[in-house]
């Protein structure tokens, strides 16, 4: 069936950032739907009020599932122009200590799960001349101890320069947004973590480390913020590669610093709040 219905996709649309980015939308003239992807049931009955917004299940942790929502949308003679890849998924734990299972949960939502919606939607882009929007994060500047999150954002940034590469052969655009912290469930549920490795060799200084950072935390980044920044690069003729916006201004003064000097602060500054 020869399609002339186009759309956005979005993942994650059933978290703060996602749901904000469905709010502020534009209205595109090239645009007929927007595919509100999650993995939780809700998802498909959360937009029934708004025709124009189709709410799917698709986890982004498996090139099935996102196929699956491919599938549908050629049954519907939907195609992809606009994607928008907002799942993610923050885990601490000492990266040393690291398990097969703990990574997978990591890497499989922030880093596989963009480069699989590329893949899996690849045609539907080249043909509409579409564009590619990954939600990073301001922490790629400045990684640290006990959190993985920043090193799948780091890992997501270097597949995504060689897709923008690619996909700019193809007439495509492909844009990173790095975020702050955001201010959703993802930046608030920090006060509630504990490291899931048991006997772990860590265990006070992650305990330390986890109150500081969210002593540290600063002003967060509203949702609604970034969603008005995700609006501004779908209407741009020429987006830039790289967006950020960070209202923590000790991210910032740190990533000044000399990465060995930045290791020392940073571990000095956990060693001396046990002391």
């Amino acid at each position: 069936m020869q399609s002339n219905k186009t759309a956005i996709l979005i993942t994650g649309a059933y978290g703060g950032l996602g749901t904000a980015i469905i709010k502020t939308s534009p209205e595109l003239s090239d645009i007929d739907y927007i595919i509100a992807t999650d993995i939780c049931e809700e998802i498909e009955s959360s937009y029934q009020y708004d025709p124009k917004v189709i709410g799917l299940k698709m986890d982004v942790r498996s090139e099935e599932s996102i196929k699956n929502v491919h599938k549908k949308l050629q049954e519907m003679a939907i195609t992809v122009k606009y994607l928008i890849s907002c799942a993610g998924i923050a885990i601490f734990h000492p990266v040393s200590e690291s398990t097969e299972e703990l990574l997978d949960k990591t890497l499989k939502v922030n880093t596989y799960g963009p480069v699989l919606s590329v893949s899996v939607f690849l045609n539907d882009l080249v043909r509409n001349k579409g564009r590619v929007i990954q939600i990073s994060s301001v922490s790629v500047k400045l990684p640290t101890l006990f959190q993985p999150y920043p090193n799948s954002k780091i890992a997501l940034e270097a597949f995504s320069t060689s897709m923008r590469q690619e996909l700019n052969l193809l007439g495509i655009d492909l844009v990173l947004i790095r975020p702050g912290a955001i201010n959703t469930t993802l930046t608030t549920g920090m006060k509630s973590i504990s490291n899931p490795i048991k006997n772990s060799k860590y265990d006070k200084y992650f305990n330390t480390f986890i109150k500081m950072a969210n002593a540290d935390v600063g002003k967060m980044v509203e949702p609604v913020q970034v969603a008005q920044l995700v609006k501004k690069v779908l209407e741009a003729k020429k987006p830039k590669q790289i967006y950020n916006i960070n209202k923590n201004s000790k991210i910032a003064l740190l990533t000044l610093f000399p990465r060995k000097w930045r290791d020392l602060l940073i571990g000095n500054a956990v060693k001396k709040k046990i002391k």
